[in-house]
């Protein structure tokens, strides 16, 4: 006789399910899973943005730090708290008292070019400053990929280079009142210090300087301007810009 298993010990029987479409992702453990968009690769900067951004970053510094000086010049409350006369202080370093005299003379003179052009030179120092202010705020969101900065940053940029060329047009005297008294600190200090050889090779250099420097300057900052809006009106900087905006839309 065979024996039989009592109804206790007998296996469970299986719930019947009922029958569906094969789920491939288990019956075919390679097959690729659905994949995400991945919003990394499509919001990559581009190397010459990075470089434009950087370049803004130099120019809005150069702008407040001009503006600054040009507003304590005229002893702006919130830029001049009664500190030494920044240009005194340089003439004072100057050994030979003939030579301390002349550049105190020149630097009395750009002292007062500067208060006979205030009503045309003020203007420009405080837009100077704002426009450089802006542009590092500006440049400081688009490398940290801020989405909305690109159209307002090509703004800010082409309204800076006009400034700094109207600030060249607008106050040559003040600018070549400046520029005197520099050249002849240069020359006092090179005189100083350097053989009278070197020093008289030196001469003709830096005065080719002084008359060449400032239009090679400009020509340089009006290049570099519209190179910066050049690079942010390219095609990959306004996709980058906005896949950065829809990126932060979904977050």
């Amino acid at each position: 006789m065979s024996a039989e298993l009592p109804p206790d010990d007998l296996p469970p029987a299986r719930a019947s399910t009922p029958a569906g479409p094969p789920d491939a992702s288990k019956d075919t453990p390679n097959a690729p899973k659905p994949s995400r968009p991945h919003t990394s690769a499509r919001i990559t900067r581009p190397r010459y943005l990075a470089v434009a951004l950087i370049s803004a970053l130099v120019l809005g510094a150069g702008c407040w730090t001009e503006g600054c000086d040009r507003m304590r010049l005229y002893k702006v409350p919130a830029f001049y708290s009664g500190e030494p006369d920044r240009g005194q202080v340089i003439n004072s370093s100057i050994k030979n008292d003939d030579d301390r005299a002349r550049a105190d003379a020149l630097y009395q003179r750009f002292l007062e070019v500067a208060e006979q052009a205030r009503r045309r030179a003020f203007p420009m120092a405080a837009a100077t400053w704002v426009l450089g202010a802006a542009l590092l705020a500006l440049a400081t969101r688009g490398l940290a990929g801020k989405a909305n900065t690109r159209q307002s940053l090509i703004q800010v940029v082409i309204v800076q280079a006009a400034v700094v060329i109207a600030t060249y047009l607008v106050v040559p005297d003040l600018r070549n009142a400046e520029l005197d008294w520099e050249l002849e600190r240069t020359l006092i200090h090179q005189r100083e210090t350097l053989p009278l050889d070197q020093y008289q090779q030196a001469v003709p250099m830096m005065q080719r300087a002084r008359h060449v420097g400032v239009q090679t300057w400009l020509a340089v900052r009006s290049v570099g301007s519209a190179l910066i809006v050049l690079a942010l009106t390219r095609k990959r900087s306004r996709e980058f810009f906005e896949a950065a905006g829809k990126a932060l839309a979904q977050r």
